[in-house]
């Protein structure tokens, strides 16, 4: 089977099992890249903190409209949402 790399060129089960291979004996003589799995970070200085909450359908579908209309992902529009409503409030307290 070929498969279809991110750069454009393709590797074979052959290329896998040879490189593995060379891996095992110690004479592959590529490079190997550290990937950071999962969701990127919002920021370099400083870490992302997950929040999640249920709403009832018509308001998810609300937001989603909402976000679509300002041409902003959904997540981007809650984060955006939330951040000015607690700005907000806080300010005035």
């Amino acid at each position: 089977m070929e498969f279809r790399l991110a750069n454009g060129s393709a590797i074979t089960d052959e290329d896998i099992e040879r490189e593995c291979a060379e891996y095992e004996s110690g004479s592959w003589e590529g490079s190997l890249v550290n990937l950071r799995v999962g969701r990127p970070r919002l920021s370099e200085v400083e870490a992302n903190a997950n929040l999640s909450f249920k709403c009832p359908k018509t308001g998810a579908d609300l937001i989603e409209r909402a976000a679509a209309a300002c041409g902003m992902r959904k997540s981007e529009f809650l984060r955006s949402a939330a951040i000015e409503k607690a700005e907000r409030i806080l300010r005035s307290a």
